[in-house]
This record gives structure tokens, C-alpha cells and sequence, in this order.
């Protein structure tokens, strides 16, 4: 099988023929489908996420869908020919966090696409358990996308923010999660706020019922006109740079809470505590899904309550000038890679 790796940081990814795995007891092989790719891809290439997390060499992918070519021993539930998105946490599913419904915080985590290796390849196996079947109708670029770009943002909004009703909610950044965090907050019944420095970014956003569009530049006094100075219920910050938490933490109503979805470690952010003391703000850091949002998600695209917007495919064997297109801004909504 042939297999995308990662030799040595800032260089292209080489094609590696390998031997086709084989499923052991609890665990399932998939053919790939498809694989998502996104700015976390980017950062591992970059080396800014070094070991014990991502060790080289390496494979990436953490959007995987696969159809089931084989099935391991002790495997029930499931057959050959099934098709479904790979819940890419593996997890001990014993630990006080997994027992309490936080397994995206198990103690001993490994992801696919990150401490494992993951979906750059022809086939995969996977615990049984990260198996998520779906209806074989959808088409499989779509719901690649499902656990991170739509997840992430699924688990930010109704898991963390818990939006309402009524409720305004500033989203930051109209990319692969941002698009998707507007659909989400507007199927939860809010007001949606949306801001981003590409404009064709913000017309997308309007297209999937943002209700207000801005530009960073003048964001700050016009989301206090908006607000009548009251501020938004809630803050999904998808770019996390201090550039853009310098006013969109201070976007917030007193009491209000900013859900940290993005993160941009070579950048430190420096926090105004005397801000946070007098407003109560909670800051909330979002660390993908649960597997049960995930089992959700998947019946709300089902019923076409949500559509994942996968905007550029490419083939598998172009998977080179397909982080390229993604590191040049040049394509909005999510890219992914498909498999014959």
C-alpha cells in the first residue's frame, strides 16, 4: 500500500510502499476514503508539535473516513462493507475523565494522525470502538470533515459555551471550523456575529446564516454598537492569536464566556487580569469532541440539519500541493484528500 510520510520537518511528504496491516483482536481495517487536512497538519510539518507527541517518521491525517476491509476477532457490531468516520482519539475508556463523559481529556491519550499514525495512507487500522458508521448515501469528502472541523466546534458551542436561545455569539475566524461553528449556532437558535479578514471568507459566512459580517479592523466598535455596549454571551475564538484576543475577549458581556478553540503556541498571549476580575469572564480551552457529539453530529448531517462545506478535493497522490494550497490561504472552507 502506499503511504504519505513525514521524514523531516519543513519537507515535502514521500510516498512509502508498505505492507498492508493486519486487524488484531478489538481492532478493524479500513480502506481510507478520504482524509481531511487542516492548520494542525501544518503545524505538525512545522515541527510545533514536537515529540513525545509526534515523532518522526510520520504519518499524518486525523479526518479519516473508511470503509471496513477486515475485522479483527472480538469485534461485533460491525461487518466488511460498512462505512464511517474514525473518532481519531483512542482512549482508555477507564479513567476518572472517560467515566465522567470527558474522554477528549482521557489520561492516556493517543490520537490518530498525532502519538499514532494516521489516515495518509491506503489502509488503516483502528480500534473497533473509533468506529462510526454512517449512512453509505453521503458522500465520503463530506464526512471526513465531521470529528475536527465540525466536531470541534460542535463541542465548543453546545458542550462549553452552552448557547441559547436568543443568545449573541461572536465567532472569529470564517475557515474549515469557523464555517461550521455558524451553522451550529444558528441550529442552537442564536444570534451570530461573524469576523474575518478575507472578504470572500465573510460572504460564506452570510451564505450559512451569519447574521453580521466585520472586518477585524473595525470589529471592536462595531460589535459594541451592535451590543448597545452590552457585549456577546459568548466568544468562539477559532484564530487564538494575540492579535485577534486583544478585542474579542473585551467583546464579551460581563459574566460572558470566550471558548479558546485555536491555539498558536509560538505566540503567548498576555491576559488583563484586572478585566477579568471585574467582569467574571470565563475562558474555556476546547479540545475536540466527545464520541458520543460525534455519534450526534453524524445524524444531524443525516437529517441535513448541518452541511459539511468541503470547498477543494484533491487525489491522494497530490497530497503535497494540497497542504501547499491550504498553507497559501488560497481556498475557504476545508480541503480533503480522496481516495480511488
Amino acid at each position: 500500500m502506499k503511504t504519505m510520510v513525514l521524514l523531516k520537518y519543513n519537507t515535502p511528504l514521500q510516498v512509502q510502499e508498505r505492507d498492508v496491516p493486519r486487524p488484531d483482536a478489538g481492532e478493524i481495517l479500513l480502506k481510507v476514503r478520504a482524509c481531511g487536512i487542516c492548520q494542525t497538519d501544518l503545524k505538525i510539518i512545522r515541527g510545533v508539535i514536537p515529540p513525545p507527541i509526534v515523532t518522526l517518521p510520520h504519518v499524518l491525517g486525523h479526518e479519516v473516513v473508511g470503509e471496513i476491509a477486515a475485522v479483527g476477532k472480538n469485534v461485533s457490531g460491525v461487518r466488511e462493507g460498512d462505512v464511517g468516520v474514525v473518532y481519531s482519539y483512542v482512549t482508555c475508556r477507564n479513567c476518572a475523565r472517560c467515566l465522567t463523559g470527558r474522554e477528549n481529556l482521557c489520561a492516556h491519550l493517543e490520537r490518530i494522525g498525532f502519538e499514532r499514525e494516521g489516515g495518509f495512507t491506503e489502509y488503516l487500522k483502528i480500534p473497533a470502538h473509533n468506529f462510526c458508521a454512517f449512512n453509505k448515501n453521503l458522500a465520503v469528502e463530506r464526512m471526513a470533515i465531521l470529528a475536527d472541523a465540525i466536531g470541534t466546534p460542535y463541542h465548543a458551542i453546545t458542550g462549553l459555551a452552552k448557547i441559547r436561545p436568543g443568545q449573541n455569539v461572536l465567532i472569529v475566524g470564517a475557515g474549515g471550523l469557523g464555517i461550521h461553528a455558524v451553522q451550529i449556532a444558528k441550529l442552537c437558535g442564536a444570534g451570530v456575529t461573524v469576523v474575518d479578514l478575507d472578504p470572500k471568507a465573510r460572504d460564506l459566512a452570510r451564505s450559512y446564516g451569519a447574521d453580521v459580517t466585520l472586518d477585524p479592523t473595525d470589529a471592536a466598535e462595531a460589535i459594541s454598537d451592535q451590543t448597545r455596549g452590552q457585549g456577546m454571551d459568548a466568544v468562539i475564538e477559532i484564530v487564538g492569536y494575540p492579535e485577534t484576543l486583544e478585542w474579542s475577549l473585551p467583546a464579551l458581556k460581563s459574566g460572558g464566556r470566550l471558548i479558546l478553540v485555536g491555539y498558536a503556541p509560538e505566540h503567548p498571549f498576555a491576559l488583563n487580569t484586572m478585566m477579568m476580575h471585574y467582569n467574571e469572564y470565563e475562558i474555556i480551552g476546547c479540545r475536540f469532541v466527545t464520541k458520543a457529539e460525534l455519534l450526534e453530529l453524524i445524524r444531524l448531517v443525516e437529517g441535513h440539519k448541518i452541511e459539511p462545506v468541503v470547498t477543494r478535493t484533491f487525489p491522494f497522490e497530490q497530497v503535497n500541493t494540497a497542504l501547499q494550497t491550504l498553507k497559501s490561504g488560497n481556498s475557504l472552507g476545508r480541503i480533503v484528500l480522496v481516495l480511488p
